[in-house]
């Protein structure tokens, strides 16, 4: 292990490790809390390693110092799996087998989430620590693998053996058991801080390493993801092609970052580069639907939405896709019912609802519309959102309750000049609609008494 100011996670990890390993070594780069005295406390020895922004040559620091046969390798944020510790040993035995890769459960604060190139799937919830976790995505890393001098840890950044060991002839094998990773359960600032974090050092790693494609690629996918930069991304992505031009992950984040863009068929063209089965599958479909109904090919998009949504299972963000899909197709019983589900699902988010709404305005249920615009402010409150639950009762010319939910409006956003205006303007309406059914009974009347006169 290396590690830095990890007193809060570091026992657990231990207490997972301790009883079926024979030597702990951790590095300290600069522990100023407890972190060390917790882990002698497990019979560790720590050695000191000045930090110089690197973690391959913190982790051969490391390494250095291991006398077993085999190294299994983990993070202070991580915990093995209790069945690990019986299913290890059986791992050890075999001579052609230079190490395992081992899945890696990430647990995620929300429900939907990528890593990657794969999607979360639901939390099974077979670790307390993760209660309140709803989802993990999974990857696979070699972290249990054979004491050799010439396996060693490479890349300042996303280190690995696995270059090492295939070097040598020697087999990468799926290991039996799993780690998992409580590291995105941080709070916002810490989760910030990495980030920054990681860009520098991906930085420096291609300016180390300028024809490595992959080292690209995760620069581009990190400037997207995390500081929402779509055209500095394609400019590593690009850089990553000219390296290695059928580099599928590759080619599915540039369709990604397309798709943000709105430039639905460069994103369709992208993605026909990426042809993989497997985990990457689900959400290259839910990508190529996105891309298909942008530039209004809604069967094919149709189709897209549900093969990501069978290999995806529960997903409301998809259901709500295809289910808004079929509505614009015609086929509004099936595609209300999974809007109606979708929202009921995930009730705080916005795009579910909204395609909710759009759905029963498509399907001519301005009242179920209404009643669904009116609930989602409810959630969550912004002016826009208002505005638009009033915008659907004015079309229903339901001028009351479009003024009440404009007053609700600016009872959180009294500083809102739209919401005031369209109250006006509704307040106004609704007044000459009260004076007009007033004044038809009052002329129908008097047309009557005209008549008996006559």
């Amino acid at each position: 292990m290396i590690v830095k100011n990890a007193g809060e996670t570091i026992r657990p990890c231990l207490e997972s490790a301790h009883k079926i390993v024979s030597q702990i070594v951790i590095a300290d780069t600069g522990c100023t809390d407890n972190t060390c005295d917790i882990a002698r406390e497990f019979g560790a020895t720590v050695v000191s390693f000045p930090w110089e922004n690197d973690f391959a040559k913190a982790r051969n620091f490391a390494l250095a110092s291991m006398i077993t046969d085999w190294v299994l390798m983990l993070d202070a944020d991580e915990e093995l799996d209790r069945d690990a510790g019986s299913r290890i040993p059986a791992l050890l035995g075999a001579q052609d087998v230079g190490g395992y890769v081992t899945p890696i459960r990430n647990y995620m604060l929300s429900r939907f989430n990528r890593g990657w190139d794969r999607i979360g799937v639901p939390n099974d919830y077979c670790h307390a620590r993760a209660k309140d976790s709803p989802s993990y995505i999974e990857h696979e890393n070699c972290r249990l693998f054979r004491k050799h001098q010439e396996i060693y840890f490479t890349n300042r950044i996303h280190e690995l053996v696995e270059p090492q060991i295939r070097k040598l002839g020697l087999k990468l094998l799926p290991a039996n058991f799993f780690i998992h990773h409580f590291g995105q359960l941080v709070d916002q600032e810490a989760r910030e801080k990495k980030r920054v974090f990681y860009l520098d050092l991906l930085r420096a790693k291609v300016e180390e390493k300028p024809d490595d494609a992959v080292a690209w690629t995760q620069l581009g996918l990190h400037e997207f993801e995390c500081f929402d930069r779509p055209e500095e991304a394609l400019r590593c992505f690009e850089r990553a092609l000219s390296l290695q031009p059928l580099a599928p992950e590759t080619w599915l984040f540039v369709g990604m970052v397309y798709l943000k863009l709105e430039r639905y068929q460069e994103a369709l063209n992208a993605l026909r580069h990426d042809r993989r089965d497997g985990s990457s599958l689900a959400l290259h479909e839910d990508l190529r639907g996105d891309a298909l109904y942008g530039v209004g090919r809604h069967k094919e998009a149709m189709a897209a939405y549900r093969r990501a949504l069978k290999l995806s299972g529960n997903n409301p963000l998809l259901e709500s896709k295809l289910g808004f899909t079929e509505v614009k197709l015609g086929h509004k019983k099936t595609g209300l019912e999974r809007l109606r589900h979708a929202a009921m699902e995930v009730p705080d988010i916005h795009a579910v609802n909204d395609r909710l709404m759009k759905g029963c305005i498509m399907a001519g249920k301005l009242e179920e519309a209404a009643e669904a615009a009116e609930k989602f402010t409810l959630v969550m409150g912004h002016p826009k959102l208002f505005l638009r639950a009033a915008s659907i009762r004015a079309q229903l010319k339901q001028w009351g309750q479009a003024e009440e939910i404009l007053s609700r409006g600016l009872q959180l956003f009294p500083e809102s000049e739209d919401l005031r205006s369209a109250r006006a303007e509704v307040g106004s309406k609704r007044q000459a609609a009260l004076d007009d059914a007033i004044a038809k009974p009052a002329m129908a009347a008097a047309a009557a008494g005209s008549r008996s006169q006559h």
